[in-house]
């Protein structure tokens, strides 16, 4: 139905260390490996903006064993040491389960959208591996994706469509606002695009959209544990139906409406690999976001569930949750909810990203949203999804920290490795054990004004 642009040469990549394989076909996460290797990445500020460390002016990357990543005597520095990547603004990077690969589509720019795939060989010997692959002509230059499976990446793009209306004026009367959706599959090992759909007109309920409320973005997508299905994040915003202003050529537009309610949590639900047949499941036990930021917000769990966290409830509104999306019938399981308000005795926390790590535990990075709606300082938690308990660890710094562009957090066996440093600030990588909780601190982390690091894999 369509021929995929490939640019570059392929370039033999060397072999994949073998892993063990799941139900699905997939690899999951492989055995402890003291000598695989664990990449940090980091976003650098563009000086020229006004706002601090936003990460405008690309990325880099550095890897050192996960020996060494382990050990506090030693000391990196992404932005001085690593490798660029490909991206004019900060790269939206993902991994092989074994850090062997790391995955890149490029965000904005000349060459937004175009897909490329490293081979990790330690410091800042980052290799092309395969065909460097064009996303843009599908999901636009700056796509929203992920690793949904290994070996399988889906990029996604949500446009809200332009509002419906009927009357002349000044009596317009709102009618709908719908949102166009476009879905992408590559394929990972041998990089290529698999599969894309589009549908141009995706709605709400009725009565949602005739309140004003629409998808305005969609990402983090992930596919189920069966192989049939990928979910896929959503952000929903409103406008107000009743209140517009009508330009100078006569047409009205409609005022966005933050004050009034949230819609509730929603997750799009699409065949796989066929993309097709895109419904809506909606959760009663929040009004949220479900897309997240450029990091992964929903897991597969041990047993088969999907485990999905939001964010975005706004202040005074019970902060983030955890939701599960039944394996056996591709719907929310309203029965189920993780506050983690509730497990931590506090209020307004607002999930960053999180890593499950398998049998129920999972590693949460979180903030805490001010009465303003600011996102305040930066914090880390183990999670028990099967007993709904939560335990906060202690850092260097806390109140200062901003996890805003986290991306991701790495694991090797029972280690998980996460990058913690205040913007512009020396840091170090933490390391904590899944089974036992323990923590300690890894290697020392290297800065420069404005630079962030954002992502452990």
């Amino acid at each position: 139905m369509f021929k995929p642009l490939i640019l570059g040469t392929v370039v033999a990549a060397f072999a994949l260390a073998s892993c063990k394989k799941d139900d699905n076909g997939g690899s999951t996460e492989p055995p402890v490996d003291e000598s695989r290797w664990i990449t940090l990445s980091g976003a650098i500020d563009d000086p020229s903006n006004t706002n601090p460390a936003d990460g405008d002016a690309g990325t880099m990357v550095y890897s050192l064993t996960a020996a060494d990543a382990k050990n506090p005597s030693i000391t990196v520095n992404v932005f001085n040491d690593g490798m660029h990547v490909k991206s004019s603004r900060t790269a939206r990077l993902q991994a092989s389960a074994d850090g062997n690969f790391l995955y890149n589509i490029q965000y904005t720019g000349d060459d937004g959208g175009i897909f490329n795939k490293y081979s990790v060989h330690g410091a800042n010997d980052f290799r092309a591996s395969g065909a460097e692959v064009e996303t843009a002509t599908y999901v636009s230059s700056s796509p929203r994706w992920l690793k949904a499976a290994e070996g399988i990446g889906i990029a996604v793009r949500g446009t809200a469509n332009a509002v419906v209306y009927e009357g002349t004026s000044p009596d317009f009367v709102f009618k709908e606002r719908t949102a166009k959706i476009d879905i992408l599959s590559l394929d990972l090992n041998d990089p290529k695009i698999i599969n894309t759909t589009t549908t141009a007109k995706f709605s709400l309920s009725e009565e949602e959209t005739a309140a004003g409320y629409y998808i305005s973005r969609i990402d983090v997508p992930v596919v189920n544990k069966a192989g049939n299905k990928v979910y896929i994040g959503v952000a929903i915003s409103k406008v107000k139906p009743e209140s517009f202003t009508i330009g100078t050529d006569g047409t009205p537009t409609f005022a966005t409406d933050n004050a009034s309610p949230k819609a509730w949590a929603k997750t799009i639900v699409a065949d796989y690999p066929a993309l097709t047949n895109p419904t809506l499941i909606s959760s009663s036990n929040t009004r949220a976001n479900t897309n997240g930021y450029r990091s992964t917000m929903q897991y597969i769990g041990t047993d088969g569930n999907v485990y999905q966290a939001t964010s975005g409830e706004g202040y005074g509104n019970g902060g983030s949750k955890i939701l599960k999306i039944n394996a056996s019938g591709n719907d929310y399981d309203n029965s189920y909810v993780f506050s983690l308000d509730a497990a931590l005795g506090l209020s307004n926390t607002y999930i960053e990203t999180w890593r499950y790590v398998g049998d129920g535990i999972g590693f949460v990075v979180y903030s805490l949203v001010s009465s303003e709606g600011e996102r305040t300082g930066g914090y880390i938690a183990r999670i028990n999804l099967n007993d709904k308990t939560a335990t906060k660890y202690t850092l260097p710094n806390e109140s200062s920290l901003y996890f805003g562009q986290i991306q991701n957090i790495a694991q090797n066996g029972n280690d998980v490795f996460i990058a913690v440093a205040v913007p512009g600030q020396q840091g170090n990588i933490y390391v904590f054990n899944k089974e036992t909780g323990e923590m300690s601190a890894g290697a020392k982390l290297g800065n420069q004004t404005g630079g962030q690091y954002i992502g452990a894999y």
